[in-house]
């Protein structure tokens, strides 16, 4: 069965580098959760991903943060993350191990 309309690709794209240390400007608070709720190592370079859709029947919008082959996902975008979506999301990455 064919599908009308439209189709697109949600493609990861690389936002930000760094380390826990350090911060992030997108989000001034989010290097002090990661540190609070999870074990991603401090000194790790990270890298940030983000996938978003900007149309308005898509609301794909999700953060990836990737250090040492690992590969963490919150599913919001990487400016309006909040604590509780830090803490739910690592005990859910915890779980699938």
């Amino acid at each position: 069965m064919a599908v009308s309309g439209s189709s697109h690709n949600h493609g990861w794209k690389s936002v930000a580098t760094g380390k826990l240390i350090d911060g992030f400007s997108f989000h001034p608070k989010l290097a002090e959760w990661l540190q609070t709720y999870t074990n991603i190592p401090k000194e790790a370079e990270l890298e940030i991903l983000e996938v978003s859709c900007g149309e308005v029947s898509c609301p794909t919008e999700e953060t990836m943060i990737v250090w040492d082959k690992q590969k963490f996902r919150i599913s919001r975008k990487k400016e309006n993350i909040s604590k509780m979506d830090v803490d739910l999301s690592w005990k859910r990455f915890n779980e699938k191990d």
